[in-house]
């Protein structure tokens, strides 16, 4: 009897500890989910996002807050889909990745940074337009910084600076004065 007892205590314990340690890691992933929802995006509703075809389930389940930017598979999947995503789902992906920017620590801040200036460089005019959407809070600190540390230095600012302006000047010169400012907070944001 004794021995029954003490295997029926041991398996409760072990039960009990793993469901401990799971609802550790659960809590410690509950600050890296998404917690920024709107009903709109870019005019159209955001069910139309979660139910397009072209967007994978992964960034669905960032969206809806089920899955943490620490699920590399999920980091890596809307890192890349933001650079390579159509225009037809790219304000969904712009979405979910400027959530990443307010989001990430330690080891992701350097792929974020380096995301960030590949963005802006890419596609200038879409991100200083995306400030007057009203559904979009854009983290203007958290993006000059982590485009400052992607840069480094001068050097790199300079022809940062030159690939952005090139396209600057022929797609969306009216919003120039925008670009002045954010590129002189990313100068102030340079590490050396």
């Amino acid at each position: 009897m004794k021995a029954l007892f003490l295997t029926f205590f041991v398996f409760v314990s072990i039960i009990v500890k793993a469901q401990v340690n799971d609802s550790n890691r659960h809590s410690r992933n509950v600050s890296f989910t998404n917690k920024e929802f709107v009903s709109t995006l870019g005019g159209k509703p955001i069910s139309y996002f979660l139910n397009h075809l072209g967007i994978d389930n992964n960034s669905k389940r960032f969206y809806q807050g089920e899955v943490s930017i620490h699920d590399n598979k999920t980091f890596r999947g809307i890192m890349d889909s933001l650079i390579s995503s159509n225009s037809e789902t790219k304000p969904f992906y712009f979405f979910i990745f400027n959530q990443i920017v307010d989001l990430a620590k330690g080891e992701q801040e350097e792929a974020v940074a380096n995301m960030c200036k590949e963005f802006v460089e890419d596609y200038p005019c879409e991100f200083f337009n995306s400030f007057s959407q009203p559904e979009l809070n854009i983290n203007v600190v958290k993006w000059t910084n982590y485009i400052g540390i992607s840069l480094k230095d001068r050097g790199n600012y300079v022809i940062f600076r030159t690939n952005v302006d090139s396209k600057f000047k022929t797609s969306c010169p009216d919003i120039q004065d925008l670009l002045k400012s954010f590129m002189s907070e990313v100068r102030m944001c340079l590490i050396r």
